[in-house]
């Protein structure tokens, strides 16, 4: 498992600080396996996290610092794990991927379908 730019990020500044991930878990309200999810991608980075997160380093990491953090959470929303989809799957990620890269925009069914998913995991 790799981690995605936002727990690299995390983990490079509690290494800096030397704070542990439990002490940043509390901090942010969430579980010590929560926050492991969140920074392998397993879990889902949710704005909220990223405002608990910039919080909990506000006291200690200087301003560069806190927008590597915010960037790295914005390249880490971006990514997908497709790793334990079937073939299948990751070929219709892949392909409606290459559509949006392409300049299509998803039809509204997709649109909407997608929208009522966000809200339900959130």
């Amino acid at each position: 498992m790799r981690l995605t730019p936002f727990g690299e990020a995390v983990r490079l500044l509690r290494m800096k600080f030397d704070l542990s991930l439990k002490a940043m878990a509390e901090a942010m309200g969430i579980s010590s396996a929560h926050l492991s999810g969140i920074e392998y991608g397993e879990k889902r980075l949710s704005d909220k996290h990223i405002e608990a997160a910039i919080s909990f380093f506000s006291s200690r990491a200087n301003a560069d610092q806190l927008q590597e953090l915010q960037l790295a959470a914005d390249r880490s929303k971006d990514m997908v794990n497709t790793s334990e989809l079937d073939a299948d799957a990751r070929g219709l990620v892949a392909a409606f991927a290459r559509r949006l890269q392409e300049g299509e925009a998803p039809s509204e069914e997709i649109r909407n379908w997608l929208n009522k998913r966000d809200k339900k995991e959130e």
